[in-house]
Order: C-alpha cells, then sequence, then structure tokens
C-alpha cells in the first residue's frame, strides 16, 4: 500500500505541473501578443508553447485515469450486465497495458536517441531529449494505475 501511496502522490505533483504548464502556455502566448503590438516578440514563444502543451497533456493523463474521469464506451457498458462490464473492463485494461507498455519503451528509446543527437529546440536552444522521458514516465504511471484498476475493480485510484 505504500507503493500506491508514493504513486498517488507523485500523479497529484504531476497533475499540478499540468496546470502550471496550461498557465504557462496561456501566459507566453498572451505575453507574446501584446509584446508584438511594440513589435517585440518573445524568442522561443512557439517552442514553450510547444513544449508545455506535451507537457500538459502528459502530466494530465495519469490523474484523469486515475480517477476514472475518461469517457467509458457506454454503448457497451449499456448492453451488459454487472458480469459483462467486469469482463470489457478487465479486456480494456489489459489492452491499455500493452499499449501503454509499448509507449513508455518507444518513448524513452526516442528520448534517449534525442539525448544522444544532442537535438535541440530551433529557437531556443534547450534541449529536447527531456520531453520523450516526460512522457514516457507518465505512461509508466498509468500502466500503475491500470493495475490498480485490474487488483480493485470498480475503485478510483484518486478521489477528484
Amino acid at each position: 500500500m505504500r507503493f500506491f501511496t508514493f504513486i498517488r502522490r507523485l500523479i497529484i505533483v504531476f497533475a499540478y505541473a499540468a496546470g502550471i504548464s496550461i498557465l504557462l502556455m496561456m501566459g507566453i502566448t498572451v505575453l507574446d501578443v501584446v509584446l508584438r503590438l511594440f513589435n517585440i516578440g518573445i524568442t522561443g514563444a512557439y517552442d514553450l508553447v510547444r513544449a508545455f502543451g506535451v507537457v500538459s497533456v502528459a502530466c494530465a493523463l495519469p490523474y484523469v485515469t486515475a480517477a476514472k474521469g475518461h469517457i467509458a464506451i457506454e454503448f457497451f457498458y449499456h448492453k451488459c450486465g454487472k458480469r459483462g462490464r467486469l469482463i470489457l473492463d478487465f479486456i480494456f485494461r489489459i489492452s491499455a497495458l500493452v499499449i501503454f507498455g509499448s509507449l513508455t519503451y518507444y518513448t524513452f528509446g526516442h528520448g534517449l536517441s534525442l539525448y544522444q543527437s544532442g537535438e535541440v529546440f530551433p529557437n531556443l536552444g534547450m534541449p529536447v531529449f527531456w520531453i520523450p522521458f516526460v512522457i514516457s514516465l507518465n505512461c509508466l504511471l498509468m500502466m500503475v494505475v491500470f493495475v490498480y484498476h485490474l487488483i480493485h475493480p470498480g475503485k478510483e485510484f484518486i478521489k477528484p
């Protein structure tokens, strides 16, 4: 149970990071538009907004999954009884484990290749290898949430 408590706290930290990323995207965009009225722009604003956009989505996914905030496939669920819903949920969770396991593996590998090649943002010169690592870590967190949901069907990992 200590493990799940640690993961729960980590997911909440990443949810706050997602919120902060959205605020930063909005702030950079508004500031860039206002400064362009005075013929001044923020160098790399586009790069920063892209990076924060990816971070916001990647960091929000584990929280939404843990709180069971995703839209279920209602058509299938309404056609099945309680046992059928549990079976469908099991199939969906196993499928999600496979998909997000692959995403974790391949995005981590992509991050390593970006790190080794020294890839940077075009305008900022800031390294980009950390973005696939953030995606990979959050996919791994989602896998932990899926395992929790398999162990405790019908129960949220985090109360919204």
